[in-house]
């Protein structure tokens, strides 16, 4: 896990991402101090060191009283070196990228409240000559099936996975350029797209963009093989890891979900206090006061509490104090907990099948009877722990497996929604439901059978995401910020 003292690494790959991709070019200006610390949520001691590391690299130059400068040139011998470096972590980025956006962009796209936005853009991309001209365009087309969702995360990650995934064309490289295909397809493939999303065609939309995801995939493979023959490097291993820090994930949240995970199983069982704010602070390499709010919140949400001079114990019954959502830090990350969750919901059935594909029928088989054991005892909290666990385990994608991580430190902030109501009929028949459905999903992996897994896998998720929307909805200052509702397919009754 990342900790304080490595915090600038992640920043210093982001921002390389950056230069690497095209997004920040030789002779560009880069964000101030100032920007960069509202943007990765980071002080300004880590910005310094980063700028700092990438002066010395001679990415950038910098002067007294002006912002830096970037002097890093494409098209040198250098940066071929560097991008072939990258390719194994390329060619991944598609992989994710081909199982997340298409159920996001086909989801969205046929809950469009306007497509007269979409109109324009095909009319201005068809008309386009200048390649980046076009794709930025194109972008902006895709970016228009996200709005509906109102989730920064969705559009976060978007920009993140394809600012890594974007191969500039490199003219000294003197190979065909690999985009020029492409770019006379997609103008017809971005007027069949609005077609499909005009008549609700959502399945036929999400197989078009796996195929779209997979041809680019595929062109991006040949070109950087071709690259590797013409300029041998050094074999190098670079891969790509969503900065959580972008959609305010402080530090102190993943230390805890950590600390949480580990309780839940049994590491501290025999143990009469659980780790001090000391022993947090060595084990994690973090601050006193990341240490202290990683307390503080496992305390908050009911997990733990602190016996005066003492220690911290786990808590067992007893009255909590009301939960306070009026304070703005905890209304914003009971709706990055939502934000989260919305996504899960959309993407589970891509997710799901993934990471069942990816297993052995024997696997399957032991995997039904492993959460078997599970049946009768697990919460809701747990199933869903289960399977983010599951896909975590099993996706294909490592960078589907690093964001999902960085989900699951998000999810901490669920556990506060076990405070907001008592367990009535309501949440009684929610549990029911997906007990039902994590049953149903060990018989579809004894039996083998794909859709049937998929099928609970997702309405699960949809079932998880829409109870604690409801309950939010009425208590957050403002109720504008939640991510939509699910409709439509996402939300099916399990049979």
């Amino acid at each position: 896990m990342k900790t304080e003292n490595n915090l600038y690494e992640t920043v210093y790959q982001s921002m390389l991402t950056q230069l690497y991709s095209g997004v920040l070019r030789c002779g560009q200006s880069i964000p101030s101090q100032q920007e960069l610390c509202r943007q990765y949520n980071i002080g300004i001691t880590t910005v310094r060191k980063v700028l700092g590391i990438l002066e010395k690299d001679g990415f950038i130059r910098t002067s007294a009283g002006k912002r830096a400068v970037v002097c890093f040139d494409k098209n040198k011998q250098s940066y071929i070196s560097v991008l072939l470096k990258r390719s194994e972590s390329i060619l991944d980025i598609y992989r994710g990228l081909e199982i997340l956006m298409p159920p996001l962009y086909a989801a969205g796209a046929v809950r469009c409240p306007d497509y007269s936005r979409l109109d324009s853009l095909t009319i201005a991309a068809a008309r386009e000559t200048d390649l980046n001209t076009f794709y930025l365009q194109s972008s902006c087309f895709f970016t228009e099936f996200l709005k509906p969702f109102r989730n920064p995360v969705i559009l976060d990650l978007q920009s993140d996975m394809e600012h890594y995934a974007r191969i500039p064309y490199l003219s000294a490289s003197g190979l065909a350029n690999p985009f020029t295909i492409t770019c006379t397809y997609a103008r017809t493939n971005l007027q069949y797209i609005r077609s499909l999303a005009g008549d609700g065609q959502e399945a036929a939309l999400t197989g078009r963009l796996r195929r779209m995801y997979k041809e680019m995939g595929a062109r991006i493979a040949s070109y950087l093989e071709a690259l590797g023959k013409k300029y041998p490097a050094d074999p190098g291993q670079d891969s790509y890891q969503w900065f959580s820090g972008k959609s305010r994930v402080p530090l102190y949240t993943v230390v805890a979900r950590d600390l949480f995970k580990r309780c839940e199983m049994g590491e501290f069982d025999n143990c009469t206090y659980l780790p001090s704010v000391p022993l947090i602070m060595e084990e994690y390499h973090i601050s006193k006061s990341t240490a202290s709010n990683a307390v503080s919140l496992l305390s908050d949400i009911g997990f733990v509490r602190t016996l005066d001079k003492k220690g911290i114990v786990r808590r067992n019954g007893g009255e909590l104090p009301q939960i306070r959502l009026d304070e703005k830090i905890i209304a914003e990350h009971l709706v990055l907990f939502l934000d989260v969750l919305q996504i899960l919901s959309v993407c589970a059935d891509s997710l799901s099948s993934a990471a069942f594909s990816a297993l052995s029928r024997p696997e399957k088989e032991e995997t039904a009877r492993l959460w078997a054991g599970y049946q009768n005892t697990a919460s809701t909290a747990q199933i869903v722990q289960i399977l983010l666990h599951f896909l975590q385990e099993n996706m294909p994608s490592k960078c589907l497996r690093s964001i999902l991580e960085q989900f699951d430190n998000i999810l901490i902030w669920g556990h506060y929604m076990d405070r907001m109501h008592a367990y009535n009929a309501i949440t009684r028949h929610l549990d029911s439901e997906i007990r039902r459905g994590f049953s149903q999903l060990q018989t579809a992996l004894s039996e083998d059978k794909e859709d049937e897994f998929t099928r609970p896998f997702s309405s699960i998720f949809a079932l998880v995401y829409q109870s604690p929307r409801s309950q939010l909805l009425p208590c957050v200052p403002w109720p504008e910020r939640l991510p939509a509702p699910l409709c439509g397919r996402l939300y099916q009754p399990m049979p």
